[in-house]
């Protein structure tokens, strides 16, 4: 009888299990593509994930610590919720919506649920992510759009807008390098050869016409930063190595890259700059006088973040409510168009803080520096290709969250969590299944 309830219940587990990857390769896949698809799967998914960690027979991994950073954020989220909806009653719907929003970045979680440290597991679901990117971007754009943009003028395929599409195409040219990279370094086949730089000349190019200036920047930082590494590494290793084509052909390929994407984005950015409004900017804020600051690109953003951090200091350790940025920018000493135009801090922390202070930055931190932990794990002497890519990636994500408020939109939250959740799965299991699907 025992024996019986055992296969049951196993039987029971196994089609869950399978279920779950279902809805997870769904999501992962089609969120660019079909965003109702995409939210049927993730309740799926979320249904999946319930049942699994009631299941789950390791206490340990049941109760870890990182359940209690949810619960926290939960709690500091309905305290807050009462007092932006009594501070902003007419935006009390719209707060429950973007709450669940900032929830959603705990779905990591439940990614990591799926993977359980498997290495071949990581692989597949981030191919399946980025997969859904490219074909997004060939199903949104159009030859016309890539021919204007590589004319001179600023495309965005119709998403958002132009710092999000820059965004997907930035994480592809991380991608495609790396991938080259492994390539020179490891014999691959002309397959592998031919898709990794398709990938990179794509990423390459659709940064260039998306024309958005902290991409630029953080991927001009990160290819300077490993430029600067393999040449540190190199050195290490003593004169004579200089002389073995098997470490020279990878540095060359950094150097490479790293003089292409400069050469690309220097026009660029001195046509962007060229404005008489952005030069204005720069020398308004190097001359320290804020008020004369024009409402630019670059001046929307520096007078915003001045306002911000102001309205920061009012509530710090709470903030105001996961959606109170609109009215808070209604309140603000900017124009009408801007008002009307924008509603958003364009700085991820600066909006995170506004929401849930300095508590709900640091339970958010917390859960980053666990993704972080998980990523390290994959820096052995196998996988640190992968290694190296992933922590890249959050370089990148890191760097262009400052110029930008991605971590609000669906493009950064989806990134924290298919991309989080790689981290989080070798954080939370000893990766004792590493082994499995390593790099060959």
């Amino acid at each position: 009888m025992e024996s019986g309830r055992q296969v049951f219940w196993n039987g029971w587990r196994a089609k869950n299990h399978a279920l779950g990857w279902v809805a997870l390769s769904v999501y992962a896949f089609s969120w660019l593509i079909s965003f109702d698809l995409s939210r049927a799967a993730e309740s799926v998914f979320i249904l999946c994930f319930v049942i699994a960690w009631c299941s789950e027979p390791d206490p340990a991994i049941k109760w870890n610590r990182v359940f209690l950073l949810l619960l926290a954020f939960v709690l500091l989220q309905v305290w807050v919720h009462f007092f932006a909806v009594d501070r902003f009653p007419a935006f009390s719907d719209l707060q429950l919506k973007a709450a669940r929003h900032m929830t959603k970045l705990f779905l990591c979680i439940a990614v990591a649920w799926w993977l359980r440290g498997v290495v071949k597991a990581a692989k597949y679901l981030l191919l399946v992510f980025l997969a859904g990117i490219v074909v997004s971007l060939l199903m949104n754009s159009s030859v016309e759009e890539w021919m204007a943009g590589l004319s001179g003028s600023r495309v965005d395929f119709g998403y958002t807008n132009a710092q999000h599409t820059a965004f997907f195409l930035g994480l592809l040219l991380i991608v495609g390098v790396g991938w080259l990279y492994r390539c020179l370094c490891c014999e691959r086949s002309k397959v592998e050869w031919g898709a990794a730089f398709t990938l990179t000349l794509l990423g390459l190019v659709g940064v260039v016409v998306t024309q958005t200036r902290a991409v630029l920047l953080a991927l001009t930082l990160i290819l300077l930063g490993l430029l600067v590494v393999k040449l540190v590494n190199l050195l290490r290793q003593g004169a004579l190595s200089w002389f073995r084509p098997r470490l020279l052909l990878p540095l060359f390929v950094l150097v490479g890259a790293f003089v292409l994407i400069v050469n690309s984005i220097v026009p660029t950015i001195e046509n962007r700059l060229s404005d008489e409004n952005e030069v204005n900017v720069v020398q308004s804020i190097l001359d320290g006088k804020l008020d004369d600051v024009p409402y630019s690109s670059i001046g929307n953003r520096v007078h915003s973040w001045v306002y911000g951090w102001e309205r920061v200091q009012e509530r710090p350790l709470t903030g105001w409510g996961a959606r109170s940025r609109t009215p808070l920018m209604d309140e603000g000493p900017f124009p009408e168009w801007v008002k009307r135009v924008y509603g958003h801090f364009h700085n991820s922390y600066l909006e995170i803080l506004l929401a849930y202070g300095f508590l709900g930055m640091l339970i958010l931190g917390l859960l980053t520096s666990m993704i972080l932990k998980g990523t390290l794990v994959l820096f052995d002497r196998v996988q640190r290709y992968w290694g190296v890519g992933l922590l890249t990636t959050w370089v990148f994500f890191f760097i262009i969250n400052l110029f930008e408020s991605y971590l609000i939109f669906n493009s950064g939250m989806y990134f924290f969590i298919i991309v989080g959740g790689v981290g989080v799965s070798f954080y939370l299991f000893d990766g004792s299944e590493m082994s499995r699907g390593a790099a060959r």
